[in-house]
């Protein structure tokens, strides 16, 4: 007992002692991959190798310093985005729901507050709202995630010098819009942008708001980018352009959320996960060409609040066939979408589809019974969903419910014969509580390798970058 306490004091002395004879962090990157286990990460290079839609090679899976944390909440063993983002923030462990407040929901201060009150530029980027969970963490203080228009109010009356999101998210309590919120972000002087072309922003001073250049809560996932879609990449590179002209000489903070890779696990869609995480790499890409021409000044961290979905690398056998993916065009979103277009066409009379139209449908977007054999088990599964949505009696309106969408149940159950076939399952459609990776690389990166947890994080980014708490 002794010698064990003993060697944790040991730890955070020799912890404390790296982070004082390094030299001083100026720029710190710190990307958060909502709902990015471990399994998501070396699926995703799986994926690449197999399909060829990225690298083979994830950057920051590689990174020098890599290590497994635990992401456990003030209140439970298994964290939302509001408790494990607060713990990323401010090192303060807090209950499910809690933005910026304590167990006792007390107001804590947050990396780019201590990063501001030392002189340094401040930067929050997510490729969901600007006012959600894990951003919100870094921008406010309030008792539930829920409080959205709270949130978006203390954002606009932050100090943070650039903020970058699809927009404001409001819900059905709300009394304001999310154009309410942006003039109210004009009329404080915050200069705002509208994707996916941001070149301006280099030149601009002042608070700066990139949003998507289109009305949507959430940039589309990666696997349905269209002709003009705004990507996390784009808001990335506005972000470090405007930061580094602006706050070069001194130094700056960024936090970046890979915000769909979680809403691909709650909707159990591996191929929209994968590439979800692939575009958050392109972005991390983006910091380490910035560590090329800062090496002894850049510090970038890679981590995630929780794991979301329970993803298995194996479904039962032996194998995993991540290139029977491949046939998957859109994520479960898009496919849901395009089969409400093909079977309840609004400026069309209604017909029933045979069961050879879904079959038709399932092999276009997803490669079912052409890419990917269909067992005869599993096509009775699905003719019976299909006749329990389309025949006498059967309800077309059925769906599965997720935290952020509804997909047709005969969607939903083709879904998952594709993942099964491919050898990936999800467990549930919900946060788990499996330890997530830390990976580190540049400045003072060694000072991470005794961290155990996510609220570990926050204070040792800080004691390199001489933040003032």
């Amino acid at each position: 007992m002794y010698m064990k306490r003993f060697f944790q004091l040991l730890l955070v002395a020799l912890v404390a002692i790296s982070c004082t004879s390094q030299p001083r962090v100026k720029y710190v990157f710190y990307f958060i991959g909502d709902g990015m286990g471990i399994n998501q990460v070396m699926g995703t290079e799986q994926y690449n190798k197999a399909t060829g839609n990225g690298p083979e090679t994830i950057n920051f899976a590689h990174f020098p310093v890599r290590n497994f944390i635990t992401t456990v909440s003030g209140n439970s063993l298994v964290t939302d985005s509001a408790a494990g983002g607060t713990a990323l923030a401010t090192g303060v462990k807090t209950y499910n729901g809690a933005i910026g407040v304590d167990m006792d929901t007390v107001a804590v201060s947050s990396l780019t507050e201590w990063a501001k009150a030392s002189g340094f530029g401040t930067a929050v980027i997510t490729s969901v709202g600007i006012n959600h969970a894990t951003p919100g963490c870094f921008v406010a203080h309030t008792t539930r995630r829920q409080n959205y228009e709270d949130i978006s109010t203390q954002y606009v009356n932050s100090s943070v010098d650039f903020a970058a999101g699809a927009g404001f998210i409001m819900n059905r309590r709300s009394q304001r819009t999310p154009a309410e919120f942006e003039q109210m972000a004009a009329d404080n002087g915050i200069s705002i942008f509208r994707g996916p072309d941001f070149q301006a922003v280099a030149q601009a001073s002042g608070r700066v708001l990139c949003l998507s250049g289109k009305e949507e809560q959430d940039l589309p996932y990666a696997i349905d980018w269209q002709e003009g879609d705004t990507r996390l990449s784009d808001f990335v590179q506005a972000g470090i352009e405007y930061m580094e002209r602006n706050f070069g000489k001194k130094g700056f903070f960024m936090m970046v959320e890979g915000g769909k890779i979680d809403y691909a696990g709650h909707s159990n869609d591996a191929a929209a996960c994968f590439q979800e995480l692939t575009d958050m790499a392109n972005s991390i890409d983006l910091a380490l060409e910035f560590l090329t021409r800062h090496p002894k000044e850049t510090l970038i961290l890679v981590t995630a609040d929780h794991e979301t979905g329970g993803l298995m690398l194996g479904a039962g056998r032996y194998e995993i066939h991540p290139e029977l993916l491949a046939g998957q065009k859109l994520s479960i979103v898009g496919v849901a979408k395009r089969f409400g277009e093909a079977f309840f066409p609004e400026d069309k009379p209604y017909k029933t589809p045979s069961w050879e139209d879904v079959k038709a449908f399932a092999k276009e977007y997803l490669g079912l019974w052409d890419t990917v054999e269909v067992s005869q088990t599993d096509e009775a599964k699905l003719k019976d969903t299909y006749e329990k949505t389309f025949g006498k009696g059967g309800n077309k309106t059925q769906g599965v419910v997720n935290l952020y969408s509804v997909n047709p149940q005969l969607v939903y159950d083709a879904f998952e014969v594709l993942d099964r076939a491919a050898g990936y399952r999800f467990s549930y459609g919900s946060h788990s509580g499996s330890p997530v990776g830390l990976y580190v690389t540049g400045a003072g990166s060694e000072a991470f390798i005794p961290v155990k947890d996510n609220a570990q994080i926050a204070p040792i980014i800080a004691s390199l970058a001489g933040y003032k708490r």
